[in-house]
């Protein structure tokens, strides 16, 4: 069923008031009544489209990942070609800083990381089915989630595309 103008407000002032919400305390904390009172809605309208806050967080963090930069591979797919594409994700993450400050840095949920970073390296660089390719991935994933998290905290200080080339020498350094 298609949401009509109504709903997708409504809906984006729930989400709007559990991102300020998350801002200053943790998600285990926050109520579906907090998430009412802040986005001026009843109790009966927040149950009408989410299940619990979580919930709510969820359509989130699927809409951030989602709207991210697509990465394609193929069989003309080169590295200067994969940097290009991590820049320019790089550069959404730093388009979207509240909301990865919130859901990555303050925030900091290993489940969201991992999908945030499945989402991005899933067709670029494909996971060997040898243990040491699955570890070597597993490394790199938990890498880049890190110096992403101090990226976002120190304030973007390094350029994407200079962060984006950092990113990719240290990920081929560690599979090699």
């Amino acid at each position: 069923m298609a949401e009509n103008r109504r709903v997708r407000l409504t809906k984006r002032l729930m989400k709007d008031a559990l991102l300020e919400l998350l801002e200053s305390k943790p998600l285990e904390k926050i109520k579906v009544t907090d998430v009412c009172a802040a986005a001026d809605v009843n109790r009966s309208t927040f149950y009408a489209y989410y299940s619990d806050v979580l919930g709510l967080l969820r359509e989130i963090e699927d809409e951030l990942i989602d709207g991210s930069p697509a990465m394609n591979s193929g069989s003309d797919y080169s590295e200067e070609k994969f940097l290009s594409e991590l820049e320019e994700y790089f550069e959404f993450v730093r388009q979207n800083e509240r909301l990865f400050r919130i859901l990555l840095v303050r925030r900091s949920s290993d489940e969201f990381n991992r999908r945030l970073i499945d989402a991005v390296m899933e067709r670029c660089s494909p996971v060997s089915s040898a243990a040491k390719g699955r570890y070597t991935y597993v490394f790199c994933e938990s890498g880049v989630v890190g110096i992403l998290r101090d990226w976002i905290s120190d304030g973007f200080p390094v350029p994407s595309g200079d962060f984006a080339a950092l990113v990719l020498k240290l990920c081929t350094s560690a599979a090699s």
